[in-house]
């Protein structure tokens, strides 16, 4: 089965969710999320926002990207320069969401009645 990565700085917040989401919706293909310095824990205002759209994302741990695996993944979708400044070659495809997603961004992206 072919795969996808979605790779962040922690893996707390925008690379879970974008799993999550692409999972909930692949036939044929499963994505999966990891950090180049995962925190120690997945924000819990993403935890709450992705429990509103009906997805569990409970028990899940952020984890640190595998670069031994690259080549394991048809596309690896990353988030932020510090994601773009650790991957070799020149073909790149970057999700371009602002992590908003902490007090110190200020503006989250999660719905009000997450915070």
């Amino acid at each position: 089965m072919k795969k996808v990565a979605f790779v962040c700085g922690e893996n707390a917040c925008r690379s879970q969710m974008a799993e999550a989401i692409y999972n909930s919706l692949a036939k044929y293909t499963r994505a999966e999320s990891a950090g180049t310095n995962p925190a120690d824990e997945i924000n819990p205002l993403a935890v709450e926002s992705m429990r509103e759209a009906g997805i569990d994302l409970r028990g899940r741990e952020p984890r640190e990207f595998d670069f031994e695996s690259i080549n394991d993944y048809e596309r690896i979708v990353s988030f932020g320069c510090i994601v773009k400044a650790t991957f070799p070659g020149n073909e790149r495809l970057e999700g371009r969401v602002v992590d908003r997603g902490s007090e110190r961004e200020g503006n989250p992206v999660f719905p009000a009645s997450s915070r």
